[in-house]
């Protein structure tokens, strides 16, 4: 089972400020780390800043040993120090190496061999031939050799920038379950929830258009399985599209079953 959520590139139409606008994005690589999205998907809807939620989420995602070889310096991260740190099992610590252990890495070719920096004291030898980021098993310790691998356990988000709109994206992802959230929505308390197998998709509007009107706005359909409000008796005007994010994952948490 994965799990995909859906944010709008006009999430932070409501803002200018470059700070509070990579906190905002922040929160979002915060929520889907805490609960284990798989996929984090970018659909057009008229705004202009979707090249930039995908630097800031792509940015979180990666370890810090990483990024300075990955991200060029660029005015879009001037302000991610304000991104709360996701501690996600693949963000690890420098630590002495254990034979066994999963590593993130960045592998490069030197002469005729590859190696890849996985975060400790020296680079490790790769068996096999590959380039850029990627998952790597440590196979030995001395010397250090390391060979392309997919762990178990969660390993992080990917980011979809698709510049498509909405129903077009959600095609795209070829969903088992799509789940629209919007305050007109049934009320998640009075429903029986579908068991979660498969490409789940959770759905989320934008500060000022919702998922439906969003739709309207490009004469679009889509047939959801189920269309939910998740914050009922709220007690504020609007919610954010941050805040939706995570309580919508943590309701359906309580009946995830993986």
């Amino acid at each position: 089972m994965a799990w995909h959520i859906f944010i709008p590139d006009s999430l932070l139409e409501e803002t200018n400020d470059p700070k509070i606008r990579t906190y905002k994005v922040g929160q979002i690589a915060r929520a889907a780390s805490i609960f284990g999205v798989e996929h984090i998907w970018i659909y057009r809807a008229g705004g202009r800043d979707g090249r930039f939620i995908k630097i800031i989420l792509e940015y979180a995602e990666t370890p810090q040993y990483l990024r300075k070889g990955i991200f060029p310096l660029m005015p879009e991260l001037k302000h991610v120090g304000v991104i709360p740190p996701l501690r996600t099992p693949h963000h690890k610590l420098k630590s002495k190496p254990r034979v066994g252990e999963f590593r993130e890495g960045f592998a490069f070719r030197k002469g005729r061999r590859y190696y890849a920096d996985i975060g400790l004291d020296e680079t490790a030898m790769v068996e096999g031939e590959i380039e850029g980021r990627a998952t790597f098993k440590i196979v030995s310790v001395k010397p250090l050799r390391v060979i392309p691998a997919k762990p178990d356990e969660y390993w992080g988000y990917r980011v979809h920038l698709t510049r498509k709109t909405l129903a077009k994206t959600l095609k795209k992802a070829r969903l088992d379950l799509t789940i629209a959230t919007s305050r007109r929505g049934e009320d998640v308390r009075y429903i029986d929830l579908p068991e979660l197998e498969g490409e789940i998709g959770f759905v989320f509007g934008s500060p000022k258009r919702g998922v439906l009107e969003t739709l309207r706005d490009y004469n679009e359909d889509y047939p959801f399985d189920l269309i939910l409000n998740t914050i009922p008796n709220q007690k504020t005007k609007t919610v954010r599209t941050e805040e939706a994010v995570l309580a919508t994952l943590a309701v359906f948490n309580f009946i995830r079953r993986d």
